[in-house]
């Protein structure tokens, strides 16, 4: 959440970063803590959007409170209030599976389009996809919906994914994906060698 600008607060600072304007981290992720509740992709009753900041800043959720985004930690140059979608560590699964080599974002639904080439334009991001990092991606207010980006894995595209199909469904999903890549790349290939 970002804090209170005025009345002695100072923006949140990281790595000689802040929120500054920025305020998608008070719209995307839902909160879900005792006394304080809101759903994701809904705007928080506490964010003042005329102001930029969080009226109750000083007691904020412990969510909130211990809430970096890659942006704040120096991870990544795409500032989420340009860009609509903001990439974080989920630190709770990593300490219980260990680094599975994925992070997750939040993405307005209308920025999905520009996602990759948003990815694609960041160094920082493009050598995590060289050490095989994926990204989950959030995009409505389903948390069983997720897309994922993986281009070692799938290409240069989103790939759906429903948290509960059973894994005869993923299974069946995959191997789709792999023959529309295989037909893809023979379709290069093809090009290529008539090209000549």
């Amino acid at each position: 959440m970002i804090p209170k600008e005025f009345n002695g607060f100072t923006p949140k600072i990281v790595n000689n970063r802040n929120c500054n304007n920025c305020t998608l981290c008070c719209k995307l992720p839902e909160i879900n803590e005792f006394g304080f509740e809101k759903k994701s992709f809904k705007w928080c009753s506490k964010c003042d959007l005329t102001k930029n900041n969080c009226s109750i800043y000083e007691n904020r959720p412990l969510t909130c409170k211990t809430f970096s985004c890659f942006y704040l930690d120096n991870k990544t140059d795409l500032k989420p209030s340009n860009v609509g979608f903001f990439i974080f560590e989920e630190k709770h699964i990593t300490l219980k599976h260990g680094d599975k080599l994925v992070r997750t974002i939040y993405c307005e639904k209308n920025k999905l389009n520009e996602l990759i080439k948003h990815l694609n334009s960041d160094s920082k991001i493009k050598d995590l996809i060289k050490k095989g990092f994926a990204f989950h991606i959030r995009y409505d207010q389903n948390d069983k919906h997720i897309k994922i980006y993986d281009p070692n894995t799938f290409g240069e595209r989103l790939v759906f994914f429903h948290k509960n199909w059973s894994n005869e469904q993923q299974q069946k999903a995959l191997n789709n994906i792999f023959v529309q890549n295989y037909m893809q790349r023979d379709k290069e290939i093809r090009k290529q060698l008539n090209d000549r």
